[in-house]
């Protein structure tokens, strides 16, 4: 897979050295990366590795392949540039564990007008959730919140304004789609987020985005592909599989963190509905299906001053809600098929507690222990039983600071 940004984004970077002062010689930074006048380049990236024990029940491959079974992993492994020459930052960055589009992460261009205003375009998160913008490397837990993962958009192509004006700080793009990588991907998709900082330490904000999912056109012998959302198990598990959906997809939500010292809260809430136009067994239409999701977390850092510094220990728990439903009238027969009018809800909480420890500025250790519970006990790992479902966690990452 090759993006079309790839060779711009790369001569960009190889012709700005020239560009910068000649009389100034080359500096090694303190970190993996060189400087030559008003010029930086950077390598940055990550790897992480991971491991699993399903304690007490038994792990079986799903239809699909997405329940992640392996007790041993190389979950990600991302290498990339970063270029800052003047007004003009550029990132680059890919992860070749990844099959066809899914190998390119972000490759964008940013310039920089100041505090208030910044324009970013190329390959870039379009930007709802906060969890979903906030890197694998630095998450809280070892996967991210279902909400994010499984309602939340991707990355795409696109056009971003962002900045800080006081103590509100915004994102407003335009993309291409939601999720370049995606096969639910949506078409031109606009985005809006916003979060206000009342007093310091409080952030309170919300999201919102908007596009249109084009259905597959119905052909004789032709094999469609649902473009509806689904829903995974932080163990990969899907307890509720993608619909056929065509018309508009939306998705609302809320955010809030507290930061207090050694102590920090986090809470947010999230709402996607799709239109299914045209969806039925008839090509009729159908009530719009609606994923809700919710998660809230608190953190206690035990040891040092801040986090991702050497030595810093922290401790966590989390608990989260994932649920899908039809907005429809709850009458006839309730069923799991993917053309299903009355859908049957498929729902899971999840409770999460770990541990992370920065051992250098190159190294962190991860230690979670993740507890599942299934709404419905027919689409649950083993039919007929909901819950609970303990599996343990642990991670190892290696990364540039």
């Amino acid at each position: 897979m090759r993006s079309r940004s790839s060779p711009v984004l790369l001569a960009v970077l190889l012709a700005a050295p020239s560009i910068a002062t000649a009389q100034e010689p080359w500096k090694l930074g303190p970190d993996a990366g060189v400087s030559k006048g008003s010029f930086r380049l950077n390598l940055t990236g990550y790897l992480q590795g991971d491991f699993r024990y399903f304690s007490d029940w038994e792990v079986k491959e799903t239809e699909a392949g997405e329940l992640r079974r392996d007790e041993a992993e190389v979950r990600r492994v991302r290498v990339g540039l970063d270029a800052v020459w003047r007004k003009l930052n550029l990132q680059f960055e890919i992860d070749p564990l990844q099959e066809g589009r899914g190998r390119l992460r972000d490759a964008y261009a940013e310039l920089r007008f100041g505090k208030a205003f910044r324009l970013r375009g190329g390959h870039l998160k379009v930007p709802v959730s906060p969890e979903f913008l906030t890197s694998a490397a630095k998450i809280d837990f070892a996967e991210r919140t279902m909400l994010a993962s499984e309602l939340g958009p991707g990355r795409d192509f696109g056009v971003m304004a962002h900045g800080e004006v006081k103590r509100l700080q915004y994102q407003l793009g335009v993309f291409a789609g939601d999720g370049w990588s995606h096969s639910s991907r949506a078409e031109i998709t606009t985005a809006l987020r916003l979060v206000v900082t009342p007093v310091h330490g409080l952030d309170l904000g919300g999201s919102a985005s908007l596009g249109e999912v084009d259905a597959d056109p119905v052909a004789a012998g032709a094999t469609l592909t649902p473009r509806g959302l689904k829903g995974l198990s932080p163990t990969g598990y899907e307890f509720f599989v993608p619909h056929f959906v065509g018309g508009r997809r939306t998705r609302v939500s809320l955010e809030a963190a507290l930061s207090r010292g050694p102590v920090s809260l986090k809470t947010e809430v999230l709402r996607s509905r799709e239109e299914r136009k045209g969806q039925s067994s008839t090509f009729t239409d159908m009530p719009d299906v609606q994923g809700d999701g919710w998660a809230v977390s608190a953190l206690w850092r035990l040891r040092g001053e801040k986090k991702r510094q050497p030595g810093a220990l922290e401790f966590g728990a989390r608990y989260e809600s994932l649920r899908f439903d039809d907005v429809g009238d709850d009458t006839g027969f309730a069923g799991f098929g993917n053309r299903a009018r009355n859908i049957k809800p498929g729902s899971l909480e999840a409770a999460t507690a770990g541990f992370s420890f920065w051992m250098t500025r190159w190294g962190r250790i991860m230690g979670n222990l993740l507890l599942e519970r299934y709404g419905e006990p027919l689409l649950a790992p083993e039919p007929g039983r909901a819950g609970n479902y303990v599996t343990l966690l642990g991670r190892v990452q290696l990364h540039l600071p």
